[in-house]
């Protein structure tokens, strides 16, 4: 077992954001067949509601152009996103099909219980306000 008495605030909010983010996907995997990463849900959240271009997934997300491709054809391949025509002839846009959209909404659902499994310890809301707050850095 890990001592986490010993950790800095840096790799207590590394280790409390891989905890939940392991849940997420084992919650989600054990009510799903179609199995999804944590990078892929992340990529996801990002295309929820908008059609982001890859390089702008890219940049947001902060991974390589390739690798954003990668994940993106492999949401692709699940049937979870689709590519759009951009405004130029370039550019690519994504955007959640059908599928994915219901994929998302089922994964926010679950995302709000285990805030509500979290809020049973911890003041969500002053914990959103520290988060949110500028931290001088």
């Amino acid at each position: 077992m890990i001592n986490v008495e010993q950790f800095d605030l840096f790799d207590l909010i590394s280790e409390r954001h891989g905890t939940i983010r392991r849940i997420l996907e084992e919650k989600w995997n054990e009510m799903s067949d179609i199995s999804i990463s944590n990078s892929e849900w992340y990529i996801m959240s990002k295309v929820n509601n908008h059609q982001p271009t890859i390089s702008m997934i890219a940049k947001n997300v902060q991974i390589s152009r390739q690798a954003a491709h990668k994940v993106i054809k492999k949401l692709e391949a699940k049937g979870l996103v689709e590519l759009v025509p951009g405004s130029n002839n370039r550019d690519k846009c994504i955007q959640l099909t059908d599928l994915g959209q219901i994929c998302i909404d089922k994964y926010i659902v679950l995302k709000k219980d285990i805030e509500k499994k979290i809020s049973e310890n911890v003041e969500i809301q002053q914990l959103k306000a520290i988060l949110k707050s500028d931290w001088g850095i």
